[in-house]
């Protein structure tokens, strides 16, 4: 601005440029996790990536090199990403708004010109919302054998959120002008009770499922939310539930607990849902700029139109020329990208933010009404926010897994694991293999006449893993090794008996740095040498009946390290004490990259951190307390053998005989709700508890319904009157003076010490959960094996009269219980 500007007041726009992390944008482009150079060699460029260990040193020549060579590199890599995002043609959204998948799935939508829900219809009543958000829950991933080894089909659903979406024909919600509700209690119970595994193998079935359902659970089968354990976060187990409380599903769990269950939940309410009308101006589009990709918003099924155009390409390529591949690859690729990115993350986007001081909020749930709190954390919708739709999706992915489950046990199958779109078919020790893969078969073609799509592929695949390496159409014995949620493997074994890994989870071991660069044996892409290593280790143990000894894997006496870069203000906060009086080119700066280090056993207070470093020795010698700066030994550093030394028993706490030492078959729990804490979809702080472990406090929690939580107070306080505030402090593990105060009305405890305290009270009276929930699953056994109480005694030498008191709950008789069920 001149002179003559600034003595006018004239203010002149200032113009501002945009970061863009070339990382993220390759991430969003590709699906793909880079390095610097491990993306220069991926696109090409002419100037690779040169390495060097001089980091920090007095500056030469050789490093000024480097470093010229490593912006030139950046920048060529820069270039070739935007030609790549240049040939989507989205002129509507710039390239520095493309952070993930999901963004890239946004901007065609709006290249569409496709406006979305929230504001189309601004109105939405929020009891409305808090009742449908109440439905939603995430993909269903659990262990059903676990830690023994066991032969398996694995099978996953082509495209599930896709599938779902074109089943549902939810594509007419996404670019409707609004949509209606109305109460459909009765048509939803008849429909209920006389529904049928095999009705759901219509493809008019599914479009009857966008509803959502009042029910008042009594021992059925749902998805449930909850700490699973006293200092555990929250996870989700299908669980037998029971709740006096009404709760809200969608209608597609409500069917799941009818066929896993054998009987429907009673629904109190049911409210189905209807798109509105079309919106205007709505306009075609071609997928990455090609023509033979063209998209109309207006005509047919967007998620169906996506996969019948990636099946084409998938189909082009087994006959294409070697240099005609690669191009069809990306293609493929991008449409792999759009259909995952446009059915399902978009619709339930919600952003963690923090304001400095209490904002008042009104907090809608399971009620008609809201209830005030005051959070200075909260969630905000991301622009496609559409919970109606994120819950329909998740919820239709959960029956295709009951389904399948359902199926398995009619054919005389077990199942391994589940994971969100697929289930490993189990083989029973006592069936043959040909009949084994003649039931599994059965099972996985159940659902071919679902298949929405032009090409009538199986729409459950039996997947590549199961096949020989040598001959890719002959089926070879897989075998699966199950510890917890998302933590399995699958291998054969050779004609020596050895074990060929064929998959192998790196879940729990992606933030550690290799201890070591090994050859990759097996060929796998998801998994370094070294978790190949680690899980080759885990299954020979198993298959010897000892205990894995990581001891003799390389460097795993050596220091855990996990790297990191500071690039949140939370994370560069850290450094604020180490920082505090140094010169600025000595200080731990944004976007740093830095390691972090794991405090040693008894050793909590330490903080390791080290400079970033390409020999891990080095960073080890130079790690230091992030808080005081001082410098931090070796030896006071937890290995990665103490790291990963309990990894092969982690717990899968959802479920009854998933405690670390447990094996087999687990079992479902009963879950009793005492009351329905309000919780946020994202935990806050991930990152941070990524590099220095798992916070239970970050968990976003907005608290139980006022109603509710004073009835729950009400029951303390007789409680702590009838029992004493002595006895109270015992079993809740509180101090006596706390609970004290709490039983007269002098304090309100936090909500986990309310808890404790309820559940006390609880106990105290003579109905403990854990026995309770024990009673109920024996009750739950009773009815599936159809066997009298007297039998029952008679066959386990129980004296008749006490078994009968012990099912009522009458009589304290756990060891009664705990003998039958054992027995069971």
């Amino acid at each position: 601005m001149t002179r003559g500007e600034r003595r006018k007041q004239r203010k002149k726009r200032v113009r501002r440029g945009f970061f863009i992390d070339i990382k993220t944008l390759a991430a969003a482009l590709t699906s793909k996790s880079f390095s610097l150079a491990s993306l220069a060699q991926f696109l090409g460029v002419k100037a690779q990536k040169h390495e060097t260990e001089d980091h920090g040193r007095t500056l030469t020549p050789e490093y000024i090199a480097y470093a010229v060579q490593d912006t030139q590199t950046t920048w060529e890599c820069f270039s070739r990403l935007e030609e790549m995002y240049a040939a989507h043609r989205l002129t509507l959204t710039e390239d520095h708004n493309i952070h993930s998948e999901a963004s890239l799935g946004k901007a065609y939508l709006k290249e569409m010109g496709i406006k979305p829900w929230r504001e189309m219809q601004p109105d939405c009543p929020p009891a409305l919302l808090g009742n449908i958000i109440c439905t939603y829950y995430g993909g269903r991933s659990e262990v059903h054998i676990r830690k023994e080894i066991t032969q398996v089909l694995y099978c996953d659903f082509l495209s599930m959120y896709p599938t779902v979406c074109t089943l549902m024909r939810l594509w007419d919600f996404v670019i409707a002008q609004g949509m209606t509700w109305q109460d459909t209690t009765e048509e939803t119970r008849k429909f209920l009770e006389s529904v049928s595994i095999a009705d759901l193998q219509k493809p008019e079935t599914w479009k009857s499922l966008a509803t959502i359902v009042q029910v008042v659970p009594n021992g059925e089968v749902f998805p449930v939310r909850t700490k699973y354990g006293e200092d555990a976060q929250y996870t989700i187990g299908s669980n037998y539930l029971t709740s006096a409380e009404p709760l809200y599903y969608t209608l597609a769990d409500c069917i799941s607990a009818k066929f896993i269950t054998g009987r429907p939940p009673k629904i109190l309410r049911a409210i189905t849902f209807t798109p509105q009308g079309k919106q205007e101006n709505l306009k075609p589009v071609n997928i990455v700029g090609n023509g033979a990709y063209h998209v109309d918003p207006n005509q047919g099924d967007f998620f169906k139109r996506i996969i019948d155009m990636r099946s084409e390409v998938k189909n082009k390529i087994k006959t294409a020329l070697p240099h005609e591949k690669s191009v069809l690859d990306s293609q493929q690729l991008a449409l792999k990208i759009l259909a995952n990115a446009t059915s399902y993350g978009i619709f339930v986007e919600l952003n963690v933010e923090e304001e400095k001081q209490l904002q008042p909020l009104l907090c809608y749930g399971a009620g008609d009404e809201a209830f005030s709190i005051n959070k200075k954390k909260f969630e905000a919708t991301g622009l496609f926010f559409h919970p109606l739709l994120a819950a329909l999706i998740t919820g239709a992915a959960r029956l295709m897994l009951a389904t399948t489950e359902r199926l398995a046990v009619d054919a005389g199958l077990d199942w391994a694991f589940c994971d969100t779109d697929s289930m490993a078919l189990a083989k029973p020790d006592s069936m043959g293999q040909e009949e084994f893969i003649k039931r599994a078969k059965s099972v996985q073609e159940w659902f071919t006449p679902l298949n929405p799509y032009a090409q009538k592929a199986p729409l459950l695949k039996i997947e590549e893993y199961n096949y020989s390496l040598s001959d890719k159409e002959k089926l070879e014995p897989l075998y699966c090794y199950a510890i917890s949620s998302k933590r399995y493997a699958l291998f054969n074994l050779d004609a020596n008996g050895n074990v060929i890994l064929r998959k192998v989870s790196a879940h729990g071991l992606g933030h550690l740095l290799a201890p070591y660069d090994g050859e990759n044996k097996f060929g796998l892409d998801d998994a370094q040498p070294w978790q190949q290593d680690l899980w080759l280790e885990i299954i020979n143990a198993a298959r010897e009946n000892r205990q894995p000894d990581f001891a003799k894997l390389e460097n795993f006496d050596k220091p855990a390290i996990s790297r990191y870069g500071a690039a949140t203000p939370a994370l560069e906060k850290w450094f604020a004490g180490y920082n505090e009086n140094k010169p600025y080119k000595d200080r731990v700066r944004p976007f740093n990259f830095l390691y972090a280090m794991q405090a040693g056993t008894g050793l909590k207070t330490i903080k390791p951190v080290a400079p970033f470093a390409k020999n891990p020795a080095k960073a080890i010698a130079q790690c230091f307390d992030r808080v005081t700066g001082e410098k931090i030994k070796s030896n006071q550093l937890k290995t990665n053998h103490d790291s990963l030394a309990q990894y092969h028993l982690h717990p899968e706490t959802k479920f009854l005989n998933g405690d670390y030492t447990d094996s087999g078959k687990t079992q479902r729990r009963h879950i009793i709700v005492k009351s329905v804490q309000y919780i946020g979809k994202e935990a806050n702080k991930w990152e941070e508890q990524f590099y220095i472990g798992l916070d239970p406090e970050a968990q976003l929690e907005y608290g139980i319904c006022p109603e509710r939580k004073n009835e729950m107070m009400q029951y303390i306080m007789q409680g702590v009157k009838m029992h004493g505030a002595k006895k109270t402090a015992e079993v809740s593990k509180l101090s006596e003076r706390q609970v004290l105060r709490v039983g007269m009305g002098e304090t309100t405890p936090s909500d986990k010490a309310f808890m404790r305290l309820y559940a006390a009270a609880k106990a105290l009276e003579g109905v403990s959960e854990s026995e309770e929930s024990l009673r109920l699953r024996i009750k739950d056994m009773i009815k599936e094996k159809r066997v009298s109480i007297r039998a029952l005694a008679e066959k386990h030498g129980i004296d008749h009269s006490n078994l009968t008191k012990a099912l009522s709950g009458k009589r304290k008789t756990w060891d009664t219980l705990i003998r039958l069920y054992k027995a069971m």
